[in-house]
C-alpha cells in the first residue's frame, strides 16, 4: 500500500509499505476514503514538534470504509462508512476508566503515536 510517512520535519514521503494485515481484538481495518490535512499537520511536518516516532503514517482527520474487524467489535461491521476519532488514548488511566477520554493523562494522536490516515491500498 501507499503511505504518507513522516520521517523529520519537513521530509514527508510517500513509500510502498505492507498492508497492516489483520486486525488486533477490539480493533477494525480502514480503506481510507477521504482525509483532511489541517494546521496542526502542517506545523509538525514544518516544525516535527509532535513526531513522537519516525517515520510514522500522518493524518488524523479521515474516513473510510471497514474492511475488516477485530474478535470482540460489535459495534461495527465490514462495509460500515466511518469517521475515526482523532484521539489515541490509553484506557487505563483513571480518566480513561472514567470514561472521560479527552483528558486522559497519556493522551496522544492518531498520525503521531500510532499511523495515520494518509494512506491508501493499491
Amino acid at each position: 500500500m501507499k503511505a504518507a510517512r513522516l520521517h523529520a520535519a519537513g521530509d514527508l514521503r510517500v513509500e510502498d509499505v505492507p498492508s497492516p494485515g489483520e486486525p488486533a481484538p477490539g480493533w477494525v481495518r480502514l480503506k481510507v476514503t477521504a482525509a483532511g490535512i489541517c494546521g496542526s499537520d502542517l506545523h509538525n511536518f514544518r516544525t516535527g514538534q509532535w513526531i513522537s516516532r519516525a517515520p510514522s503514517v500522518a493524518g488524523h482527520e479521515f474516513a473510510g470504509e471497514v474492511t475488516a474487524v477485530g474478535a470482540g467489535v460489535s459495534q461495527f461491521a465490514h462495509g460500515d462508512r466511518v469517521v475515526a476519532d482523532s484521539r489515541f488514548w490509553c484506557g487505563e488511566c483513571p480518566a480513561c476508566r472514567a470514561g472521560l477520554h479527552n483528558v486522559c493523562a497519556r493522551l496522544g494522536f492518531v498520525g503521531e503515536v500510532c499511523d495515520g490516515g494518509f494512506a491508501e491500498e493499491t
